[in-house]
C-alpha cells in the first residue's frame, strides 16, 4: 500500500514514471494485501500503468458494491467517467461521495467539475463556493472557477482565482491557468512568460517530469497557433533527452502539426507498441495525430478514416472534431465540416480555456466560404476576430484570417 500510495501522489505530481515504476510493485505485491486494498492497488495500476480506462471502471463498481460507504471508489470512478466523457455517471458517483461525507474534498472537486463539463455553471459555482467555505477547496476547485470566470468574462474573478496560489507551493497552478486563458485569446508572449516563470517553480521542487509537460504543452499549443519554427525547433531539444509516455505523446502531436511526419510517425509507432491497452492513447490521441499527418500528407479521406475511432470520446477533447471539420474542409464537404466546429462551439465546457474554441470560429467561417454563404462567413471571421481582437499581431493563423476576412468585405 505504500509503494501504491506513492505511486498515486507521483501521478498526481505528473511524474508518470516514478508513478508507474511505484505501482507495478505494489501490483507485483497485492496478494499480501487486504482485500480493499487490492482493489485499491488494481484500480490504479489499471488506470495510471496500463491505461485501461474500462478496467479501472470495473474494479471501482466493484469495490463500490462491496464496501458502499466507501468515497474512494465512488471520486475516483467519477473521474474516470468524467475522461471518458460520461459527466451524468461522473455527477451521480461524486454526488453520492458527497452525500456520504459533507467535508470530502474530492467530492465537491469531482460535483463542481461534473457540474461544469455538463455546463451548468451556476451549480458548479455553488458547489466549489461550499467547498471553499467548509475549507474543503484545492486547486482543482480554484481552477474550476478561474475558467467560469473566463467563459463569463469576468477579468476580476480571474484574478481572485489566479491569486489564491500566490506565495503557495501551488504558485504555478495560477501562472498556468493564466498562459492557458492568454493562449485562447492569442495573447501568446504573455503565455509564454506565465509558462516559463511556472516551470521554473516546478523545476525548484524537482519535478522534472511535469516541467517537462508543461513545456511540452507549451509547444503543440506553439504548432497549433501556427508558430512551427519555434515549435519543431523547441520539440527537437526536448525530444534530445529520454520523455515519458505523456511528452512523447504531446510531442508527436506537435511534430505533426510542424510537418516533420516522419519523426512523429516514429513516436506514435513507440507508443502504441509500448502502451498497446492505453485506452486514451489508442482511441483519441493517436488516432489524432494519425489523421493530421494524413492530412500533411494530403489524405483527408484517410484522415477521416483514422478518425472512426475518437467518436466515441468527441465530448472529451476538442482534437478530433477539429482534426475532423479539417479533414471535410479538405474534401469540400463544407456542411460537415460547420457540423464539427458548431459541435465545438456548442459544448465550450469541456476544454473553457482551450485555444481550438476561438479557432473552431474560423474554421466555421471558411467551412461557409466554402458553401458559398458569404454573409454567415462574415459573421463567423468577426465574431473569431472579436475575441482575439487584444491578440500579438504576428501569429500567422490572425494574419491569414484577417487576409481572409478582407476578400469577404
Amino acid at each position: 500500500m505504500a509503494y501504491a500510495t506513492l505511486g498515486v501522489v507521483y501521478g498526481n505530481q505528473s511524474e508518470r514514471e516514478q508513478a508507474s515504476d511505484c505501482l507495478k510493485k505494489a501490483f507485483d505485491l497485492k496478494e499480501r494485501a487486504s482485500e480493499r486494498e487490492k482493489l485499491y492497488i488494481s484500480a490504479h495500476y489499471y488506470e495510471m500503468v496500463t491505461g485501461q480506462i474500462d478496467k479501472a471502471i470495473e474494479v471501482y463498481e466493484s469495490w463500490k458494491e462491496a464496501y458502499p460507504r466507501d468515497t474512494v471508489p465512488l471520486n475516483n470512478v467519477a473521474l474516470r467517467y468524467s475522461m471518458i466523457g460520461q459527466y451524468e455517471k461522473a455527477l451521480t458517483n461524486a454526488s453520492e461521495a458527497l452525500r456520504l461525507n459533507p467535508k470530502d474534498g474530492f467530492a465537491y472537486q469531482n460535483v463542481s467539475n461534473a457540474y461544469q463539463k455538463l455546463g451548468r455553471y451556476d451549480e458548479a459555482k455553488a458547489i466549489a463556493e461550499q467547498a471553499i467555505a467548509q475549507k474543503a477547496d484545492s486547486d482543482d476547485v480554484h481552477a474550476l472557477l478561474y475558467q467560469i470566470a473566463f467563459i463569463q468574462g469576468d477579468a476580476a474573478g480571474m484574478q481572485r482565482e489566479k491569486a489564491w496560489s500566490a506565495g503557495k507551493s501551488e504558485e504555478e497552478f495560477g501562472l498556468f491557468l493564466e498562459a492557458q486563458a492568454d493562449y485562447a485569446l492569442g495573447k501568446m508572449q504573455r503565455a509564454h512568460e506565465s509558462i516559463t516563470r511556472g516551470i521554473n517553480l516546478i523545476e525548484r521542487q524537482g519535478l522534472k517530469e511535469a516541467a517537462a509537460n508543461a513545456r511540452a504543452g507549451e509547444i503543440v499549443l506553439d504548432a497549433a497557433l501556427g508558430d512551427t519554427q519555434k515549435a519543431h525547433q523547441a520539440a527537437t531539444e526536448a525530444l534530445a533527452s529520454p520523455v515519458d509516455r505523456d511528452v512523447k505523446t504531446t510531442l508527436a502531436s506537435a511534430l505533426a502539426l510542424c510537418g516533420d511526419t516522419s519523426r512523429a510517425q516514429k513516436l506514435i509507432d513507440e507508443l502504441a507498441k509500448d502502451f498497446p491497452l492505453d485506452t486514451l492513447l489508442n482511441n483519441l490521441s493517436l488516432p489524432v495525430t494519425r489523421a493530421i499527418i494524413e492530412l500533411q500528407h494530403n489524405n483527408p479521406a484517410q484522415a477521416m478514416a483514422l478518425l472512426e475511432a475518437t467518436r466515441p470520446y468527441d465530448l472529451t477533447d476538442f482534437g478530433p472534431m477539429y482534426v475532423r471539420g479539417l479533414a471535410f474542409r479538405r474534401l469540400h464537404e463544407g456542411a460537415k465540416a460547420a457540423a464539427e466546429y458548431r459541435k465545438i462551439l456548442d459544448h465550450r465546457s469541456i476544454d473553457p480555456l482551450s485555444p481550438l474554441y476561438a479557432m473552431a470560429r474560423l474554421e466555421l467561417g471558411r467551412a461557409y466560404v466554402l458553401q458559398g454563404e458569404t454573409a454567415k462567413a462574415r459573421t463567423a471571421y468577426q465574431d473569431f476576430l472579436a475575441v482575439w481582437k487584444d491578440a500579438d499581431p504576428d501569429i500567422p493563423i490572425l494574419k491569414q484570417a484577417k487576409e481572409e476576412y478582407e476578400k469577404l468585405r
